[in-house]
């Protein structure tokens, strides 16, 4: 059997490469993300604003130090008063240490978040809080 020109067992073994090196590209991409704290933070911090939101009555204001999630963020270079967003349309908190990235938990509680803003009282990551009010929902529903 003369096997010269035959390219299938050459393009196999290419398309075993190029998988092998996609595989784990993605796996030191996951561990560096998770390496720095970014990842763990971003998490942490999204679900337990999204924890204290569903127990929260209207009315009530929440001060959450997030010291943590901005010294990660400040490292990384993203502004950190913008490492917490809200989206009460979608009843969402947005968590980011990362331009162009970051984590989304939904609330279920009938519930607006408002005045919401982190303070950062000396412009450094030491010491920033989260601080937001909770009031009764203030769109109307779907009809």
């Amino acid at each position: 059997m003369d096997k010269r020109g035959d390219t299938s067992i050459m393009m196999n073994s290419i398309i075993y490469i190029i998988i092998f090196i996609l595989f784990f590209s993605l796996m030191f991409w996951f561990v560096g993300s998770y390496s720095n704290g970014s990842a763990l933070w971003e998490d942490f911090y999204s679900k337990e604003i999204v924890r204290v939101i569903n127990t929260a009555k209207p009315g009530e204001e929440f001060k959450i130090d997030v010291t943590p999630l901005a010294v990660v963020a400040s490292r990384s270079g993203k502004p950190i008063k913008d490492i917490v967003s809200v989206d009460n349309v979608n009843n969402q908190i947005i968590v980011s240490t990362k331009l162009n990235s970051g984590v989304s938990f939904k609330f279920f509680n009938d519930v607006d978040i408002v005045d919401w803003f982190v303070e950062s009282p000396s412009g450094s990551p030491d010491s920033t809080r989260f601080i937001f009010k909770v009031v009764e929902e203030q769109r109307s529903g779907l009809s």
